[in-house]
């Protein structure tokens, strides 16, 4: 039996299903009648089905229509393949539902660096939702939907946390500068003779004051982590970043002969009465995953 064009798959997938309602509902009148279509043509469906596998499919007597042992052997498959399809329509389901518009604000490099790499599969996916990604002013959780921010340098964040994550920090430089400067030896021989660039918001933290007062070499502060991230893996300094940075660019080096790294903490909070929404479940989930695929581990709070 060949199934070589699409238009005979799909007659043989509208047959397969159809044996499989009538098996379910014991009657082809009743599954004709629960599908709103003829008794006539549900008898044809099974009856096209029976000459297609040149075998019965459906014994009929006056208790109803009962599965063949032929049909036993098959109805498993039947039954995956239902599913599959079911599977597939609730990926997209509720559409309607699933739309509108989002405010997300960010510290620069986290989206701007990872997240914006699988932002095509989000739009893919929800296709009716548009995102706006704020990375340039102040986070503002009574005009956002959604903040990701480090817990430690904006403390002050209230509204419905959806997730958390830890994000791990040390010294990073490139291997350029290391070649070019060679590897310091201790903190102190760092902070005396190598060149720094740093966010400006880590040298706020208690844990970075000793670099911020110490440093002989503090060439360049930024507001943007994804800034200082290029600076550095282009071999102008040694800067401190989350250790996710590290597996992204095959020019960055750890300094592990330091002993400075920190765990900070990263929230994801949504604006309380938008908390329940589709749309803001919709892109947590994502979100979410997406930490999963990093090897992030990410603790769920909604």
């Amino acid at each position: 039996m060949g199934m070589s064009t699409l238009k005979t798959k799909i007659i043989f997938l509208k047959e397969l299903l159809a044996l499989k309602e009538v098996v379910d509902k014991g009657s082809i009148q009743t599954a004709a009648l629960e599908n709103g279509i003829k008794n006539t043509n549900m008898s044809q469906l099974i009856k096209d089905l029976e000459t297609r596998l040149n075998t019965k499919c459906i014994n009929r007597n006056y208790e109803g229509s009962h599965p063949t042992n032929s049909t036993q052997l098959i109805y498993n498959e039947i039954d995956c393949i239902e599913k599959i399809l079911d599977s597939i329509l609730n990926k997209f389901a509720n559409f309607d539902d699933l739309s509108g518009f989002i405010s997300v604000w960010t510290e620069e490099g986290l989206i701007g660096s990872f997240i914006m790499k699988n932002m095509s599969e989000f739009y893919a996916r929800y296709p009716n939702i548009r995102l706006d990604l704020l990375m340039r002013q102040d986070p503002d959780i009574e005009n956002t939907d959604i903040l990701i921010v480090n817990a430690k340098t904006h403390p002050n964040i209230h509204g419905k946390l959806l997730f958390k994550f830890k994000a791990h920090t040390k010294f990073y430089t490139s291997q350029q500068y290391l070649d070019k400067h060679g590897m310091p030896k201790d903190i102190d021989d760092l902070l005396e003779n190598y060149d720094l660039c740093m966010v400006k918001r880590y040298l706020n933290l208690p844990e970075y004051q000793c670099v911020l007062k110490r440093a002989k070499h503090l060439n360049t502060t930024s507001d943007s982590l994804a800034l200082i991230y290029r600076l550095v893996n282009a071999g102008d300094g040694i800067t401190v970043l989350p250790s996710w940075f590290e597996k992204y660019s095959e020019n960055l080096v750890p300094i592990d002969n330091i002993p400075f790294e920190y765990e900070t903490e990263v929230h994801c909070i949504c604006r309380t009465e938008v908390a329940e929404t589709k749309k803001i479940k919709a892109f947590a989930l994502f979100f979410i995953n997406f930490c999963k695929e990093q090897q992030i581990p990410v603790e769920i709070l909604y």
